[in-house]
């Protein structure tokens, strides 16, 4: 069997789960190329925790957790089931690797995992957990977790890291339209190149070393995920890039993907 592919996807602002617009209609053309995942693991950069969590119930809620209210948001229903079954396998696989992680019964999807599954899958019809980043800044242990967690790929499960090569809420525009400062050009290409590489230890050197430092990564947790999928990345893979933009500024919609070449 093939092993499924590893995704990192730049999901930019919530509103993006509302809108029509190239971002949307590249993760609709991704997903109509994907392999049928039997489950989606997704890390989300929207749910830190004290140790790793696994959202374990059937029935996992919708979180509408954006900064604003914004009412097309709440006009979506995206409620795919859960998979207990999955939940627990991962927290065991996160246990034999000396990992503390413990199963959430309560926790539900937030829009980290649903803003982009409603555009990737809009039938709901996959099982989905999320799992949750440390608070402790560690960028070995993320991707010790994705390594822990590849075998996944060859059961069939689809792996999203959820978040944001550069993010900067902080210097963002109120309007979509306004185009990226110098500085966050710089530093998604850069970031770009490394991806490129291949190398998830390069990818969390540089983050280490401008981690609050630099405009482009003010804060570690949207750019964990993309570590965590590089990481996922075999000799046999390739990695290859799915959208490429800017958006308020400041946010980039960069995402790529991890996969073995087509016979």
């Amino acid at each position: 069997m093939t092993a499924m592919p590893a995704v990192f996807i730049g999901h930019g602002l919530a509103i993006n789960a509302a809108l029509t617009n190239e971002f949307s209609r590249a993760l609709q053309a991704l997903g109509a190329r994907l392999p049928l995942p039997s489950a989606i693991a997704v890390i989300s950069a929207h749910w830190s925790t004290p140790e790793i969590r696994v959202t374990s119930t059937q029935h996992p809620r919708q979180i509408f957790d954006s900064i604003e209210f914004q009412e097309e948001l709440h006009e979506i229903t995206y409620e795919p089931s859960g998979d207990p079954a999955l939940a627990a396998h991962i927290v065991e696989m996160l246990h034999t690797a000396k990992i503390d992680a413990s199963l959430d019964p309560t926790r539900g999807i937030d829009t980290g995992v649903w803003g982009i599954l409603v555009h990737l899958f809009p039938e709901a019809n996959i099982p989905v957990v999320e799992i949750s980043l440390s608070f402790h800044v560690d960028t070995t242990k993320i991707m010790a977790v994705a390594k822990s967690l590849s075998t996944l790929r060859e059961e069939g499960v689809l792996i999203i890291g959820s978040g944001g090569l550069v993010h900067n809420l902080y210097e963002m525009s109120k309007n979509i339209d306004t185009k990226p400062p110098s500085w966050a050009v710089e530093s998604d290409r850069k970031l770009a190149e490394i991806i490129e590489s291949g190398s998830a230890s390069a990818l969390s050197e540089y983050v280490l070393q401008n981690l609050g430092q630099s405009l482009a990564i003010p804060t570690p947790e949207h750019i964990l995920p993309a570590i965590a999928t590089l990481a996922l990345k075999t000799d046999q893979d390739r990695i290859s890039l799915i959208y490429d933009a800017f958006q308020n500024s400041t946010i980039s919609l960069r995402s790529f993907i991890v996969e073995q070449p087509s016979a």
